[in-house]
């Protein structure tokens, strides 16, 4: 009977994960397109390098607001689902609103309606994964749920979305995005439960009832939530200033053409893909705070070869291998907080951490860097991301451990030095 309840629940467990992955993924491919298309936009709409950060920036206040508005509210109301759903189906009729952009207000309306609809998307989804995984799989279904980031947005835009913007307009581009989030949401609508956030996954489902203030207030107390805040500042300055700005610094300063541009692109997505289900993997079995530091330090090291490699080949070469150290951001973001608050919270705490990073490094950073370039160079969007970067390198050193299975080992060694 338990060998067919555990295969019964492994089915679900890996449902939620294949679904969550494709909807975190076509969020992203929606949100990064307009990045990869800019060398397209920018001439069209006769935009100035400020006004390519604000674009980005809109998105990420918006987002950062509507993340931590409706994840809290989810907790409070116990409805996970139905706001997944809903939003997904609002951010799928939604992804048209970029294509139809013909000024720049229109294209900064069309961006702060995407950040609104699509903000709750990366909290909701992370923690449905989390309450229906198994902990010893927790960090690994995380990642591979963050992982759909590199993927689907990082590798398969590109690959996509450049030759059909080439071959058909920038525009159509935008409005074949609807179209795959819309199916997922009509599967979810069929097939999902409400997440389980009882004390185990697996366990029976219990009642919802609404914990006391003293434990909402725990989200704000524990350390490893305001390291994580401050993580996602450095991470996502580093995130907004090489997404935005990339592109263009590859074709203008490192003089690629679209074949190389869509190629290099396409194979650094790949490298953060497999470096985000590395990365949570890894920290299951000897922790969240070393695989913390490691990753950082190979992402300091991929902006540091942007800044002073420009040949192609060694470029793209250098830039697969250390891209593989972009997979810490889950574990920061997601593990680390579900493993560190009252599950009920889980959501709360998620949508803390990307309500500061957003508004931090996704909305103030894009528009410094867009002025930065205007006034200096392109150059100066990437010694942002390396600032970002190497901050959250100094900031792992300071999280508490959370990972299940190092602290029973850690309790295992204490326990036998004390018999001893």
């Amino acid at each position: 009977m338990s060998v067919r309840r555990r295969s019964r629940f492994a089915t679900y467990e890996n449902f939620i994960v294949t679904m969550m992955f494709l909807t975190y993924g076509f969020v992203f491919m929606d949100r990064l397109s307009i990045t990869f298309l800019f060398p397209f936009i920018v001439p069209a709409l006769k935009l100035t390098n400020a006004q390519v950060g604000l674009s980005v920036s809109i998105l990420s206040i918006c987002w950062a607001v509507s993340s931590y508005l409706f994840s809290s509210l989810s907790d409070i109301l116990n409805a996970k689902k139905r706001f997944l759903i809903v939003i997904i189906l609002v951010f799928s009729l939604a992804s048209v609103s970029t294509g139809l952009a013909t000024t720049f207000g229109v294209l900064m309306l069309a961006r702060a309606v995407m950040g609104v609809a699509e903000g709750p998307v990366v909290t909701l989804t992370q923690t449905a994964v989390v309450a229906d995984s198994t902990p010893s799989r927790r960090g690994l279904n995380v990642g591979v749920v963050q992982s759909s980031v590199s993927l689907l947005g990082s590798t398969l835009g590109p690959l996509l979305l450049i030759p059909i913007a080439a071959a058909l307009g920038w525009h159509k581009a935008f409005y074949l995005l609807a179209i795959p989030s819309f199916i997922v949401a009509l599967v979810l609508m069929k097939y999902m439960r409400e997440p389980n956030l009882s004390a185990a996954a697996g366990a029976p489902k219990v009642e919802h009832q609404r914990p006391p203030l003293k434990d909402y207030l725990q989200v704000f107390k524990h350390r490893n939530i305001w390291l994580g805040v401050l993580m996602s500042i450095g991470f996502m300055s580093w995130m907004f200033s090489t997404t935005t700005f990339g592109p263009l610094f590859y074709t203008k300063v490192d003089h690629m053409s679209e074949g190389h541009l869509s190629l290099f692109l396409t194979l650094m997505g790949l490298s953060q893909f497999v470096g985000q289900l590395i990365a949570p993997w890894v920290s299951d079995r000897i922790g969240r705070k070393p695989t913390m530091v490691l990753s950082g330090l190979m992402l300091v090291f991929s902006v540091l070869v942007l800044i002073y490699v420009h040949s192609f080949t060694p470029l793209l070469l250098w830039t697969i291998l250390f891209g593989l150290g972009s997979g810490y951001p889950s574990i920061f973001m997601a593990v680390i907080p579900a493993e560190s608050v009252p599950k009920a919270f889980i959501a709360t705490a998620m949508s803390l951490i990307v309500l500061v990073g957003e508004l931090g490094g996704g909305t103030v950073i894009p528009t410094v860097a867009g002025y930065l370039s205007d006034k200096y160079s392109l150059f100066a969007p990437l010694w942002l991301a390396l600032g970002g970067t190497v901050f959250v390198v100094l900031l792992s050193f300071g999280l508490k451990e959370t990972a299940p299975r190092v602290l029973r080992r850690r309790d295992a060694n204490i326990e036998e030095n004390v018999a001893v």
